[in-house]
């Protein structure tokens, strides 16, 4: 089934959905460097803190990412496990 095929609500929500994905990469980063730029501020601490946090925050990032990644290529397999076992018993 093709996504022009698809009712307007079931888009809208796969589309909000990857929506979501770019945010739980962004706000980590970002947080990261906002929250590292601030502690620098406060400990006169040149950039330190900042990088540190801000590969932190990538690491988190994308960690998030391969999660969310691994849960949907789980549940696509087992979507497919119970559409054969309906074909199976009719």
């Amino acid at each position: 089934m093709s996504s022009e095929s698809k009712p307007k609500s079931k888009r809208w929500i796969r589309d909000l959905n990857l929506t979501g994905i770019g945010w739980e990469l962004a706000l980590p980063i970002f947080g990261g460097v906002i929250l590292g730029y601030q502690l620098d501020r406060y400990f006169n601490s040149q950039y330190l803190l900042t990088l540190l946090l801000l590969g932190l925050g990538i690491a988190i990032g994308y960690y998030s990412l391969y999660k969310y990644i691994e849960i949907d290529v789980l549940r696509n397999k087992v979507a497919k496990l119970n559409k054969g076992n309906k074909d199976n018993n009719q």
